[in-house]
């Protein structure tokens, strides 16, 4: 059976929006201090995500 999809409250996507603005400029500010690339940081984020939503089940 599949779980019934999320739709966000307007209140919830302008918190995710902002979260998002916040990620985008951390990862600006990285690839300008560091030679990350585009690759490196989509890598990053990914490992991150899976780190942090395995650990919650």
């Amino acid at each position: 059976m599949e779980a019934p999809k999320w739709k966000p409250t307007e209140q919830e996507r302008e918190v995710m929006e902002a979260v998002w603005m916040q990620v985008k400029g951390a990862c600006e500010k990285l690839k300008e201090e560091t030679n990350a690339t585009n690759k490196h940081v989509k890598k990053m984020l990914l490992e991150m995500a899976d780190s942090y939503y395995t650990s919650e089940e």
